[in-house]
């Protein structure tokens, strides 16, 4: 198996557009009634064996307002048949890498970090997050993880946006 690496985010690619949707109706993983017109273009890394899909990394920038700054919260998918070959580790850090720096070349956006929701039913208790240089910042009203990671580059401006400001915090299922 030699696993590659595609940058899919903000291409518009309809071949790696087109994979990703395949993978997702397979899998039935989309809400019901969700359209997949606004989650593909979210899409930012994806994971071939040769031909075949293996993984999805998704980015959706939103804001965390306990931290008063926007993360990109990064959101994976891995194909069962692949779950236990360290995919989704490899996946995160290169989704880290590339959104890392396209928020440096792209300041006027002022993503201060990555983040996400770690939904994944057999986690338990464990801390994760290394890979991807998340820490632990709090929990869903479902118990799950949420983790955080400043970006090196990113700098926290003096004067911040009082909190109140922010929208809530809108965790996508």
């Amino acid at each position: 198996m030699a696993v590659t690496f595609v940058t899919a985010w903000k291409k518009n690619d309809p071949k790696l557009e087109a994979d990703v949707i395949a993978l997702w109706r397979g899998m039935n993983v989309l809400p019901k009634g969700e359209s997949t017109d606004k989650r593909v273009k979210q899409i930012a890394i994806l994971a071939y064996d040769d031909d075949r899909l293996a993984g999805i990394s998704s980015l959706e920038v939103q804001a965390i307002p306990q931290l008063r700054q926007k993360f990109a919260f990064v959101r994976e998918l891995i194909h069962p048949d692949y779950r236990k070959n360290l995919i989704a580790r490899t996946l995160v850090k290169h989704t880290r890498e590339m959104i890392e720096a396209y928020a440096l070349a792209h300041p006027e956006e002022a993503i201060a970090g990555l983040a996400a929701v770690f939904q994944t039913p057999h986690l338990g208790k464990r801390a994760i997050g290394l890979e991807s240089g998340m820490g632990l910042i709090g929990y869903t009203d479902k118990h799950e993880q949420i983790r955080a990671g400043w970006f090196e580059h990113f700098m926290v401006p003096a004067n911040l946006t009082p909190p109140s400001e922010f929208p809530e915090l809108d965790i996508v299922e």
